[in-house]
């Protein structure tokens, strides 16, 4: 009976020790894959609006451009910061003129703020907001060659399929 249980109290620890060092790895994946988003995200339509030069590519650049856009038009206040009720708001309905209408919807969801809210404060700050949109170009960018070709931009990498 003891080393029934000491078998089963080893077990409950390593379990719990992997999940515990796993916790990051998968808060990242969910980061780059939270389900909605990432459907929406890889859309054509939305390839096509930070395709600036529309050479059919998305350099990092125009990457940057784009997400320092939405980061603006949600940062109603200019403080650089993005608040709750900056992140939905009144306005929460409505689609981003620079998206579309299901990107808007799941980049404004809280589960998303939540998500891109690196240190914990309540607020996204455009470095995280930034650094999220980041790691999503980098991991789409199977050739790392800091361009998104269409093939790399319709991949379901962010969906992990």
């Amino acid at each position: 009976m003891k080393l029934s249980l000491t078998k089963t109290a080893l077990a409950a620890s390593v379990l719990l020790s992997v999940a515990a060092f796993s916790a990051p790895v998968f808060a990242a994946d969910a980061m780059l894959g939270t389900g909605g988003y990432a459907r929406q995200l890889q859309k054509m339509d939305m390839m096509k609006m930070l395709d600036a030069d529309g050479n059919h590519m998305v350099t990092a650049a125009e990457a940057d451009s784009y997400y320092n856009s939405v980061f603006d038009t949600l940062n109603k206040d200019g403080d650089d910061s993005l608040e709750a009720n900056e992140w939905t708001g009144p306005s929460k309905n409505l689609k981003l003129d620079l998206a579309t209408g299901g990107y808007s919807r799941e980049l404004r969801s809280m589960k998303m703020m939540r998500l891109m809210d690196a240190d914990g404060d309540h607020k996204v700050t455009r470095d995280e907001f930034l650094s999220h949109h980041r790691a999503v170009f980098a991991k789409l960018d199977t050739s790392s060659d800091q361009e998104l070709s269409a093939t790399e931009w319709s991949m379901k990498g962010l969906l992990g399929k």
